[in-house]
């Protein structure tokens, strides 16, 4: 069994270094696709916001 003083130093920091990258961009992934997400919400409730207001007003106005 090889002992730890084995391991090269640099071969470790190289691995540590591809693994945080890779925890990275999965990072930036979720969050990109967490604001994309908000983003279509807000824009799609603000449409049927306005269509619900333009209609009321609309039957409201036709009744008198």
């Amino acid at each position: 069994m090889s002992k730890i003083y084995d391991i090269d130093l640099g071969s470790l920091l190289l691995s540590t270094f591809i693994l945080l990258g890779f925890i990275a961009t999965a990072f930036v992934f979720i969050r990109l696709t967490i604001i994309g997400i908000n983003y279509v919400k807000v824009n799609y409730l603000k449409e049927e916001g306005e269509g619900k207001d333009t209609k009321e007003n609309k039957s409201k106005t036709k009744g008198f």
